[in-house]
C-alpha cells in the first residue's frame, strides 16, 4: 500500500506533457509516408502530360475527382472554357552552317510557319533597346533571336523567380516587338538555369496590332552556338518549321474539394494548385506536386478525423500554363463567397523554405506566431510580397490575403517546361516535408 502511495505521488510530481495538437500531428503524419509521392506518380506516369484542351488534361480531372470520392471528401468539377493549342512538328537547322540541327521548340500559342518552312537570315539582339536601335531596315525579313540569359547569380542567391521574371519577358511579348519591325519569325535563349540541351517551352501572347509570327525557344546551347558565329560577323541562315495549331476551346474543368467547416463554415480557407501542364516532360515539378500537396491535404485532415472551424477548399485549377482560365473562372464564380486566405503551391517540390505572403506588420507577425509547427519542416519563416500565386491572383488583387508556398528554387529552372520535368527530380522525402508544410498552415489557418 506504501509502495503504492509513493509510486502515485511520485507520478503526480513529474511535469505533464501536453498532447501534440491538432497542426502538430498534421505535420508528423505528411511526414512519415509516401502517399503524396504516390498520387503524384500515377498523375505523371500514368496520365503523363496534361496540357489544356487535350485528352489527358480531361483524364487528370476525372482521376483527381475520383480519388477525392475514394476517399469520403466532398467534390465537384466545375466547368471551364480552355484553348486547345496543338504542337506539332518543329525543326531548325543552320543552312548556311553545314544544315548544323538546331534543337528548338514552339512556344505555347505561336502560330506554324508556312508548310515548306521559313528560311531567313537570323539577327541578334539582347534586348527591345537594341531592337528599336536596329530599326526596320535591318529587322525587314530576317528570324530576330533573343539572347537574354537568366541571371544565375540570383538563382544561386535563392533569388530564382525574380531571375525567371526577368528572363521571361521576351518569352512572352518578344515575337510581337520583332513582328512590328517586319521579323518573318522570333526565337528565345530558353529561359534555363541549367540545361543539357533540353528546351523550355512556355506561354507566349500577341499584340493584335502586329502581324503573327512564328515564335519558337532555342537551347541554351544552340543559342550559344548563333551567338558565336554571329559575334566572328558570320552571315547565319535557318530554315525554320513549325506546325502548331489552336483549335477551337473545349470545355474542361477545375476540381473543388471540401471539407465544411463547423463553427464558421461560411469561412472559406482555400488551397490549390494547378492540374495542367506542358505537353514535353509529364508536369512532376510544374505542378504535379502542388496538385499532391494539396490532394494530400484534404485526405491527411479527413484520415485524422479532424473537423475545422473554417471550411477547407482544395482546388485543382485547369489551365494555369496558357490562360489563366481556371483561376478567372473560380474568381467569377466564387467572388462573393468569404475567402479568409489563398494559399497556392506551383513552385516545386524542393526542400520547403516557407511562404510568401500578401499578410504585413501585425497581421504577420501573428502569422508568425501562429505557425512556428511549421518549424519541424523549415517553413516557418514568411516574407511579404502583393504577389502569391497565378491561380489565386485574383482573389489575392480583390483583398484575400495570400499565402505562397517557397520551396528551395535553386534548380527549379533547370527542369521548368521542359522534356525532363518528370517523377524522377521529386524526392519522396521533400515532397513529404512540403506537404506537410502546406497541411500544416492549412489547418493552422482553417481553425482559428
Amino acid at each position: 500500500m506504501k509502495k503504492t502511495l509513493l509510486a502515485s505521488l511520485l507520478l503526480a510530481a513529474l511535469p505533464t506533457l501536453a498532447a501534440p495538437g491538432d497542426a502538430e500531428r498534421i505535420v508528423a503524419r505528411a511526414t512519415d509516408n509516401t502517399r503524396a509521392y504516390d498520387t503524384l506518380s500515377y498523375l505523371t506516369d500514368n496520365i503523363g502530360a496534361r496540357l489544356s484542351g487535350s485528352k489527358s488534361a480531361d483524364l487528370a480531372v476525372k482521376w483527381a475527382t475520383q480519388q477525392f470520392k475514394q476517399w469520403g471528401i466532398d467534390v465537384r468539377t466545375e466547368p471551364v472554357m480552355v484553348p486547345h493549342w496543338v504542337r506539332g512538328i518543329e525543326t531548325g537547322s543552320l543552312v548556311s552552317h553545314n544544315n548544323q540541327k538546331i534543337v528548338l521548340t514552339a512556344l505555347g500559342g505561336s502560330v506554324a510557319t508556312p508548310a515548306e518552312g521559313i528560311t531567313a537570315e537570323l539577327i541578334e539582339v539582347n534586348n527591345y533597346d537594341e531592337l528599336k536601335a536596329l530599326g526596320k531596315e535591318k529587322i525587314k525579313g530576317k528570324i530576330v533571336v533573343y539572347n537574354n540569359p537568366m541571371n544565375l547569380e540570383l538563382v544561386r542567391n535563392g533569388r530564382a523567380f525574380e531571375a525567371y521574371s526577368e528572363a521571361v519577358e521576351y518569352r512572352g511579348r518578344g515575337a510581337s516587338r520583332a513582328a512590328e519591325l517586319g521579323a518573318v519569325a522570333s526565337l528565345i535563349r530558353s529561359v534555363a538555369s541549367a540545361s543539357l540541351r533540353t528546351v523550355h517551352t512556355g506561354a507566349m501572347r500577341y499584340d493584335d496590332k502586329f502581324p503573327k509570327i512564328p515564335a519558337a525557344a532555342m537551347t541554351v546551347e544552340d543559342s550559344l552556338l548563333v551567338h558565336r558565329l554571329l559575334g566572328k560577323g558570320e552571315k547565319v541562315r535557318m530554315h525554320l518549321v513549325l506546325t502548331p495549331k489552336t483549335l477551337p476551346d473545349v470545355q474542361s474543368a477545375n476540381v473543388i474539394a471540401e471539407i465544411q467547416g463547423t463553427e464558421k463554415p461560411e469561412e472559406i480557407v482555400l488551397v490549390g494548385g494547378h492540374l495542367d501542364s506542358w505537353d514535353l516532360g509529364t508536369g512532376a515539378i510544374d505542378d504535379g506536386s502542388g496538385v499532391a500537396m494539396v490532394m494530400e491535404t484534404m485526405r491527411l485532415i479527413k484520415e485524422l478525423g479532424l473537423k475545422p472551424k473554417r471550411t477547407i477548399r482544395g482546388v485543382l485549377f485547369m489551365n494555369e500554363e496558357n490562360g489563366l482560365r481556371g483561376g478567372r473562372a473560380y474568381f467569377a464564380a466564387h467572388k462573393g463567397d468569404k475567402h479568409v486566405a489563398a494559399i497556392e503551391t506551383d513552385a516545386g517540390a524542393a526542400a520547403p523554405t516557407g511562404f510568401l505572403t500578401s499578410l504585413k506588420g501585425d497581421a504577420l507577425s501573428a502569422l508568425e506566431t501562429k505557425a512556428k509547427v511549421l518549424d519541424r519542416v523549415g517553413a516557418a519563416k514568411f516574407q511579404f510580397t502583393p504577389e502569391t500565386g497565378a491561380d489565386t491572383s485574383f482573389l489575392v488583387e480583390a483583398g484575400v490575403p495570400g499565402y505562397g508556398f517557397v520551396p528551395d528554387a535553386r534548380h527549379y529552372f533547370d527542369y521548368h517546361h521542359t522534356p525532363a520535368d518528370t517523377l524522377d527530380k521529386i524526392d519522396p522525402k521533400e515532397l513529404a516535408q512540403d506537404t506537410a508544410a502546406v497541411a500544416g498552415l492549412t489547418w493552422v489557418l482553417a481553425d482559428e
